[in-house]
């Protein structure tokens, strides 16, 4: 690494305390209770990783405004904003349209719209962070390294630590899932769609089983990407043609 490419550590370090100290206040579980006391009767009541995100999103903010040395590759809407824009959306508009079961009676159809919008904005949330700011503060490590350390530093921050299923399988979804959003980041130059992928997990793991509907709509989504995905490089194509 030359100079220009030094990685500060000791930032980094910072900014992660930061959102990780924020962030476990809720991920613990220590302020959990008075989420749900504060949301009690609303649809968000149920959804207490919420305040979480705020951790990842003040520590991105801060790291932007205070750590300019290193080169940003990655953006809100990145290399193309309607192709990004729409993959990002393409979750919310898939679940508003299959709906998603819930135990508490509301219409699966405004829960799908709901949940997925709110997923969303939650993930953009800790996107900014890891795959926005972070990984373009790891960019002298190779794509391996730092998908790997932010995996691991990711996998840190959920404050899941008491079980081996926490310890052991859970620190490999965070791995993989790592390896996969990086991957979706650095080829849009977006941490929006990179929030879309993320707010694809939360929706379709929030509940801890698949209802076929929801299988139904995972199938659809990433469907629907791929053939974004190809219409785009054609189009490309066409205008260099």
């Amino acid at each position: 690494m030359t100079a220009d490419t030094k990685i500060s550590w000791k930032k980094i370090f910072i900014f992660y305390a930061i959102a990780f100290i924020i962030s476990g206040l809720f991920n613990s579980g220590v302020l959990t209770p008075c989420y749900q006391k504060l949301t009690t009767g609303l649809l968000i009541g149920n959804w207490a990783f919420l305040p979480a995100g705020a951790g990842t999103l003040i520590a991105a903010l801060i790291a932007y405004k205070f750590d300019k040395k290193f080169k940003r590759t990655i953006s809100l809407y990145g290399n193309n904003r309607l192709k990004n824009i729409l993959i990002a959306l393409v979750p919310a508009m898939v679940f508003t349209t299959t709906g998603l079961f819930n135990s508490n009676g509301i219409n699966e159809h405004f829960y799908g719209f709901a949940f997925s919008c709110i997923a969303l904005l939650y993930a953009v949330a800790e996107e900014i962070f890891w795959r926005g700011y972070l990984l373009d503060a790891l960019r002298p490590l190779n794509r391996l390294i730092h998908s790997l350390v932010i995996g691991i530093l990711w996998w840190g921050w959920h404050f899941r630590f008491s079980t081996g299923f926490d310890l052991t399988w859970f620190l490999l979804i965070c791995l993989a899932g790592s390896f996969l959003l990086c991957r979706f980041a650095d080829d849009t130059r977006s941490y929006l769609t990179a929030a879309g992928l993320h707010s694809l997990i939360i929706i379709t793991t929030s509940g801890g089983e698949m209802p076929r509907t929801t299988t139904i709509g995972l199938c659809i989504v990433i469907i629907t990407w791929l053939l974004i995905g190809k219409i785009w490089k054609t189009k490309e194509v066409v205008q260099a043609a």
